[in-house]
């Protein structure tokens, strides 16, 4: 009877009715109602992982922490190698283990300056209960696997606390204050350290323009397809979760994809949220800065990082400064230079990331979005209910008037101090715009719509809110850059969406401002000389650049010989492209007919002829591994289509050969009805095993091709109809 004691028993038998007093027959039915309970139990723990034809697990369990123990498991079998660097990379112990080459002392450095895994140790308890145990419940399904395979755990895996998870989430968001402070230091004349790029693409459009009359939303980051923001795909059933999107590997949680209820989008940009300071030094004593008249002194830490260096690992001790706000980054002729970060005391990015995902309505998610917790972002929501909203997002210091917050401001007066942080209701928020549809491709709030959906001038007052820009001709409703004009213009073009069409734009290859090139071409071509036009191969370029239908398709021709054209202008026609804008003034016949002649030798140079298929030179698939696939869009010199895909070079003997690295790292289609419907697709695979069927079959039939996939949202029937293997049932202990 288990735990239950021969006193008990008795005690029970005489509160039972009269007919199971009798000790034989009471004894056999306590038995049996135990050995029921034991089964109910057993199943009410049993989390059961189903994988579709290309790896995606989708985790049934019926609580959301058994959901989360399922996500730690498939993950750890599908990457464990990488996860466990992403504990290793938020706690600065990266050196230890790989040595101090690629940047891994500098990044250690960093994290340590920030102090992610002290924070992250001290203030674990601080979150909620529910907040803790979907996090050790994550980690005991990566515990789980690694138990079960011993023979994949390598020797410099880290002992996993659930405090790691913290401190993960601190190093994922950092990069957006750090680069927006580091902004600042850079306008002061200092280099800050670089921070990698981060870009996407997000929009919404509202029931009145989709045929289906529920919203579709886009959820499309740019990030690198290696390394710490390689997205993985899951959904998640089990109590208060239903949820599909991309996960950060290591954390419990996807941030972006959607619920039953609603969709979560997030694009770089957003309000001013983080400062440089600069000190006034002591010349007696280099760490004492002055603060209203006083000698003030630094707060100093030493801290330790191991480094492996050959067969040894070595002690390298640092010693921070830190004054009253944050550490001295950089110090110049007497002055040190401080980045003042709001997010450097807080911890609850997951708990934040739980109460988004469960929110039942847009009023439930603005109170999950007002706990500040994540990174400056362009975000967007869409419902079931039919809602799309846009908030610009953020932790947002209040500024005292009379300071030039872009610069390093003088931290030695207590003037300049933050006067607290804004409230979530400050924010710059849209709902239901009446144009029916925002994008915002990483560009300012006024250029998300056709027509002045937010004047600049009505900010005027709070630009650390605002915190925009404006285009290359300082108007408010010109496109900033080519990918999110072409958004617009698609978009603004679309009165019927259907998700085809939807996927169709999230995957466009098309070229914004090509046709006026073209026509620019077409008056200088028909005023050039006759030796000009008797030249069989400049005559051959002019009319495949002419012929093309101004997309990057994998098998377009005229795409490389327009590349190779516009190639040849000056950098301003580079500036104005980027901007969306059409050729500038200082572009005459001339200089276009030039260009011709340059871009048809340039081009023979390289390849020995002129119809090059895009798809010949740029490629997807795993780098190093001598797979890859041709491919429609990019983001390349010259060219910025709203599919976004960034190149490396690898030259073999024939031709210039670039492999995609980064760009659309995990697009998310959504249809929101009520459940939703959603497509997606990965740019590699979902596995990081070279032997396994999905470790690059994603970027051969979905990305290559320019598909998507269907994510079987809450329908499980669809689902086992499209299974890649076997379901694997854990039962969690």
């Amino acid at each position: 009877m288990g735990n239950v004691s021969r006193d008990q028993c008795v005690r029970l038998r005489r509160r039972a009715p009269n007919s199971l007093r009798s000790p034989a027959l009471f004894c056999a039915v306590w038995l049996a109602a135990f050995a029921a309970s034991s089964a109910v139990c057993q199943a009410a723990r049993e989390v059961t992982i189903y994988r579709d034809e290309f790896g995606t697990p989708s985790v049934y369990a019926t609580s959301a922490e058994d959901a989360c123990y399922g996500l730690g498991y498939a993950q750890a079998e599908d990457r464990l190698e990488e996860l466990l660097k992403q504990y290793r990379r938020a706690t600065g112990t990266m050196s230890e283990v790989f040595g101090p080459g690629d940047q891994n002392l500098q990044n250690d450095y960093r994290q340590q300056l920030w102090r992610h895994a002290e924070i992250a140790r001290q203030k674990y308890p601080e979150l909620s209960a529910k907040t803790r145990s979907t996090i050790e419940a994550f980690l005991d399904g990566v515990r789980k696997y690694m138990s079960e395979h011993p023979d994949k755990v390598p020797t410099w895996a880290p002992k996993l606390e659930p405090w790691m998870c913290v401190a993960l989430s601190r190093y994922i968001i950092w990069g957006w204050p750090e680069g927006e402070a580091g902004g600042d230091l850079k306008r002061g004349g200092i280099e800050p350290d670089p921070i990698e790029y981060h870009g996407s693409n997000e929009w919404l459009v509202g029931p009145s323009r989709t045929k289906a009359k529920a919203p579709i939303a886009l959820v499309d980051p740019h990030l690198s397809w290696y390394g710490p923001f390689r997205f993985y795909e899951a959904r998640l059933y089990g109590g208060e979760i239903e949820f599909s999107g991309m996960a950060i590997v290591g954390l419990p949680l996807p941030p972006l994809g959607h619920s039953r209820y609603c969709s979560i989008a997030m694009t770089t940009g957003g309000p001013d949220t983080s400062d440089c300071y600069v000190e006034e030094i002591n010349p007696a004593n280099k760490r004492q800065y002055r603060y209203d008249g006083k000698w003030i002194d630094m707060t100093v830490r030493t801290e330790v990082i191991r480094v492996k260096q050959g067969p040894k690992v070595v002690e390298k001790k640092f010693e921070i400064d830190e004054t009253r706000h944050g550490p001295v980054v950089a110090r110049r002729d007497n002055k040190a230079y401080c980045l003042k970060i709001p997010y450097y005391d807080q911890v609850k990015v997951t708990e934040q990331l739980y109460r988004m995902a469960t929110a039942k309505n847009l009023a439930e998610m603005k109170q999950a979005l007002a706990m500040l917790q994540l990174m400056e972002q362009n975000i967007m929501i869409g419902t079931v209910q039919g809602d799309i909203y846009y908030v610009r997002y953020g932790r947002v210091p209040i500024h005292p008037a009379g300071f030039d917050f872009k610069r390093p401001v003088p931290g030695n007066i207590s003037k300049s101090e933050w006067q607290g942080l804004h409230k979530f209701k400050d924010l710059l928020q849209i709902e239901n715009p009446p144009q029916g549809y925002m994008q915002n491709c990483n560009v300012s709030p006024q250029f998300m719509t056709r027509g002045k959906l937010v004047d600049p001038d009505a900010w005027k007052d709070r630009a650390d809110l605002f915190n925009g820009y404006w285009s290359l001709d300082h108007r408010y409703d010109n496109p900033l850059h080519q990918r999110a004009a072409m958004v617009l213009e698609l978009l603004a073009g679309t009165s019927q969406m259907t998700t085809d069409a939807a996927i169709g734009i999230a995957l466009s290859p098309a070229v914004y401002g090509a046709d006026v090139w073209q026509k620019r071409l077409a008056t200088a071509w028909a005023g050039a000389d006759a030796k000009l036009k008797a030249d069989k191969h400049t005559a051959e370029l002019y009319t495949l650049i002419q012929n093309w239908n101004r997309r990057c398709d994998a098998d377009s021709t005229g795409t490389i010989a327009y590349l190779f054209w516009k190639d040849q202008f000056p950098p301003i026609v580079k500036t104005y492209d980027k901007a969306g804008f059409p050729p500038p003034k200082e572009v005459d016949n001339a200089m276009i007919l030039a260009a011709l002649k340059k871009g048809t030798e340039q081009l023979l140079a390289a390849f020995g002829r002129l119809d090059v298929r895009y798809g010949d030179v740029y490629r997807v698939g795993r780098t190093g591994t001598g797979r890859d696939w041709p491919v429609s869009g990019g983001s390349v010199d010259g060219i910025a289509t709203p599919r976004a895909i960034s190149f490396d070079s690898i030259h073999d003997k024939k031709s210039p050969h670039l492999v995609g690295h980064g760009g659309q790292t995990s697009t998310q289609v959504v249809l929101l009805t009520n459940p939703p419907k959603s497509w997606t697709v990965l740019p590699l695979g979902e596995s990081d095993d070279p032997k396994s069927p999905h470790y690059d079959d994603q970027a051969q039939k979905l990305f290559s091709p320019g598909r998507m996939k269907p994510a079987y949202f809450l329908d499980k029937p669809e689902l086992l109809k499209h299974l890649g293997g076997k379901p694997k049932t854990l039962v969690r202990e």
